[in-house]
């Protein structure tokens, strides 16, 4: 038997939160550290909820410390496999940086996509 966990996608007005998606790349510098670089990246409005409950402690089980869950509406680069590990989600109004873990076509129906993310703190005043 199969039990299917229904998907409570966002409604009109819930995607209210303007965030930014970057590329994140990690290149070695002169002083034999390690300099983070995000990209430009681009605009989309979103619902940034936290993952509470069995959805948290689930993956805190598989070491995928995934604290927050942000709603983008699918389409044009915002697909699954076009959001990656690679990629970090801004929030500037709320000054926070998310890592993405993994994310979905919620529900296989193109209409959104589901990214699982890791809380990084504040975003830096330098931006990177």
């Amino acid at each position: 038997m199969t039990t299917a966990v229904p998907i409570r996608w966002p409604e009109t007005g819930e995607l209210n939160r303007r965030v930014i998606i970057r590329v994140w790349t990690d290149r070695a510098n002169a002083a034999f550290g390690i300099d983070q670089i995000f990209d430009a990246g681009f605009a989309r409005w979103a619902k940034i909820q936290p993952v509470v409950g069995v959805a948290y402690w689930g993956n805190k089980q598989i070491k995928e410390e995934t604290t927050h869950r942000v709603w983008l509406r699918f389409g044009d680069k915002t697909r699954p496999e076009q959001i990656t590990g690679q990629h970090v989600i801004d929030y500037p109004q709320g000054n926070r940086r998310y890592r993405v873990v993994r994310s979905v076509n919620a529900g296989d129906a193109n209409q959104f996509t589901c990214v699982d993310v890791k809380d990084l703190g504040a975003i830096p005043d330098d931006g990177g």
